[in-house]
């Protein structure tokens, strides 16, 4: 029932989101780009959706606590299995199984690249910006960038706590590469594309046949929601 309700509170959330027809943030790109981490984070909790090239997930997350809960679904499994992530730890529920499965990581490898609070830290790498224009994310205003990250940096400009889920997402590159985002008026970052596989030589991911780069979005469509309110499963499978 949670996860059906969930899903509804976040249709219902779709309203609020799309009121927001600014033309998106106002301001030289790198101070739009450089602020939009911590405004991200300040504004405590958000219903994301993640996209990845062979599973999705939408909940909401506490951008500040690094909890949340997320319906997951993947191919073979036609109904959604429940994600837990409670202080960046994840663990998953299928429909048919008994109990959750600790995953070691925040959420399931049908994701990569999904870590939502991951994906924000990582844009505190930047080191060059390109402007893409306009456009709207789930309703919202916003305006494109492609930014260049140093991974180190990245890693070095985030807070210790959370450094070693940066370190786990750039999965050992040390190389600079290219991602996109799109910002709103309110700097909240409101999608960002993150590289499913970072093993490519170029700063530039590989792309599908259709100049779509592979990599998996997660997109922000509402923040200030009721917080998750997770706590560790008890019924823990063997």
């Amino acid at each position: 029932m949670f996860l059906i309700g969930l899903l509804a509170a976040a249709l219902l959330g779709l309203a609020g989101c799309g009121g927001d027809k600014s033309g998106g943030p106002v301001g030289a790109p790198e101070d739009v780009v450089g602020r939009s981490p911590d405004a991200t984070l300040a504004a405590r909790t958000a219903e994301v959706f993640i996209t990845a090239p062979s599973a999705n997930a939408r909940g909401v997350i506490d951008l500040a606590g690094r909890d949340g809960r997320l319906a997951v679904l993947a191919p073979g499994h036609p109904v959604a299995a429940d994600l837990l992530i409670v202080d960046g730890a994840g663990y998953v529920k299928g429909a048919s199984e008994p109990g959750y499965s600790s995953l070691g990581t925040s959420l399931p490898q049908v994701l990569p690249g999904g870590d939502p609070w991951a994906a924000i830290d990582l844009i505190r790498g930047t080191v060059h910006i390109l402007s893409n224009g306009g456009g709207a994310i789930e309703g919202a205003s916003t305006i494109g960038y492609t930014i260049t990250v140093d991974p180190q940096q990245a890693i070095d400009t985030t807070p210790a706590a959370r450094q070693a889920a940066v370190r786990a997402a750039l999965g050992g590159r040390t190389a600079m590469f290219k991602m996109e985002v799109w910002i709103d008026s309110l700097l909240h970052l409101r999608r960002i594309e993150v590289p499913v596989d970072f093993s490519f030589k170029s700063t530039t991911p590989p792309t599908r046949v259709d100049g779509a780069t592979i990599a998996t979005d997660i997109d922000f469509v509402t923040f200030g929601v009721p917080a998750p309110g997770v706590t560790p499963p008890t019924n823990l499978n063997p």
